[in-house]
């Protein structure tokens, strides 16, 4: 700027800029604050429920990942059981299955009449799996026939409308058409879809382990162990029903009377001993109870699952219907001072159908060998076994094994002769499983899964 020169100065418009610049500041209202307030709660809010979700995400990713691998250590624990032999000392295993101490199973056997309980457990730091379930044998190939006939030197007569479909063990006598009763044998063959194989003096043996576990039941000595933890089956409370969990100890009910079964819903691990009578009426509700006693009778039409013991008879009325797998069996008790006046004897009348294993041994004398009666249109779905007689009129889809055929007629008494009977292998379901009291197989087979409802609660 050129010395000597003069800024010009406006006096109204330095007043104008004093003015402006004295003007009073814009103020927000106090809502805006709020709102902004309220925006910075939500994402805060919102911030927090993600990461709590997040959080939730991996609790519950890492929950699911220790179920799954607690799912396949039952699974490994359940296929232990059913591939081991029982252990003696103790019905109790604890593995580590990697030996890392982490991966824990416990394995449990009990037995359960002809079978066996398996109780498989997996743990982890905060979390128990288990399965209760149980036990067959698969049948082996060596196993799978219609007929076992004891070769006592006498052949097998066959007629009416006698059929044999499988492999049938037979004496070297063989088999022959006969005409009993004015009926003739009515079919061609006298085997169908098998072939005639030679059998032995004795029947294959019944695992006497297991016979010894049942024959207790059925003794009256007053110092047997099992009455010192038994309840009075008359002085239990009445209730609407009885249950029992296989995981729990189980409960035993006995009378030195007769007992009388009726109505009342039993489940589960229970035991029912009577020193003389068990009656079953139609309406009772049993379901894998253990029934043990000198005379067991089955009214007509009673339907349900079980295994019954009895020492001399055993008679199931007409239409009942037990479910697999049932077992119904006479146990011979050898004891040099019980004399036995009757012939013991199974009965299942007609229209009765079984699924499982009937089975008598009571070896005897000649003249009181044990009988199974089999009427007309009986169906057993799975094992006849009867050390002593047979009387076949009805039908076992399955395998039969017997010392001696037996047939009573109106005018005579046959040995070795069945009339109208039928053993048909072939209509076995190939997913049946026997008991491991006839000794079949070595590989186990999970029967039936047990404690249902626990394990759907837990």
């Amino acid at each position: 700027m050129p010395r000597g020169y003069v800024f010009p100065f406006d006096l109204h418009t330095f007043t104008d800029v004093i003015k402006r610049m004295q003007k009073q500041p814009t103020y927000l209202r106090a809502g805006a604050l709020l709102f902004a307030l309220l925006i910075a709660v939500i994402i805060g809010v919102m911030t927090a429920g993600l990461l709590l979700l997040l959080q939730y995400h991996r609790q519950y990713a890492a929950h699911t990942l220790r179920q799954e691998r607690l799912q396949r250590h039952l699974a490994s624990a359940t296929n232990l059981l059913l591939t081991s032999e029982p252990v003696e000392g103790g019905d109790t295993v604890i593995r580590s299955l990697f030996d890392d101490g982490r991966d824990t199973v416990a394995l449990v056997r009990r037995p359960w009449g002809v079978f066996d309980v398996g109780l498989a457990y997996a743990y982890d730091t905060r979390d128990t799996l288990a399965n209760a379930f149980l036990m067959g044998r698969i049948l082996t190939a060596t196993e799978r026939y219609a007929l076992f006939l004891a070769d006592e030197y006498r052949p097998l007569s066959i007629s009416g409308k006698t059929r044999i479909h499988g492999d049938a063990f037979l004496p070297e006598a063989g088999i022959r058409k006969a005409y009993i009763e004015n009926q003739a044998y009515a079919s061609e063959e006298v085997i169908y879809d098998g072939a005639i194989r030679h059998s032995t003096t004795e029947l294959p043996a019944l695992n006497s382990a297991i016979l010894g576990r049942l024959a207790p039941y059925l003794q009256h000595d007053d110092t047997t162990e099992w009455k010192r933890a038994a309840e009075d089956w008359y002085g239990m409370d009445a209730s609407d029903s009885l249950a029992q969990l296989f995981a729990n100890t189980p409960r035993l009910l006995y009378s030195r009377d007769s007992i009388t079964i009726r109505g009342m819903p039993i489940t589960g691990q229970v035991l029912l001993v009577a020193d003389s009578l068990i009656s079953v009426s139609a309406d009772a509700v049993l379901d894998n109870v253990l029934l043990f006693a000198p005379h067991i009778r089955f009214a007509d039409g009673f339907s349900g699952r079980l295994q019954a013991f009895a020492r001399d008879s055993l008679v199931v009325g007409r239409g009942c219907a037990f479910a697999y797998p049932s077992v119904l069996g006479l146990v011979n008790i050898p004891k040099d001072s019980l004399i036995h006046e009757f012939q013991p004897m199974i009965t299942i009348d007609s229209a009765s159908v079984v699924n499982g294993l009937v089975f008598s041994h009571f070896p005897g004398s000649e003249q009181l060998l044990a009988n199974i009666k089999l009427a007309k249109e009986t169906t057993v779905n799975g094992q006849v076994y009867a050390d002593g007689l047979l009387e076949l009129r009805g039908t076992v889809k399955g395998i039969t094994l017997c010392r001696r055929f037996t047939l009573q007629t109106p005018s005579s008494l046959y040995e070795n002769f069945v009339l109208g009977g039928v053993m048909d292998y072939t209509r076995l379901s190939p997913h049946y499983a026997g008991s491991p009291l006839l000794n079949t197989g070595r590989q186990g087979k999970v029967l039936e899964w047990l404690d249902k409802k626990r394990n759907e609660t837990n």
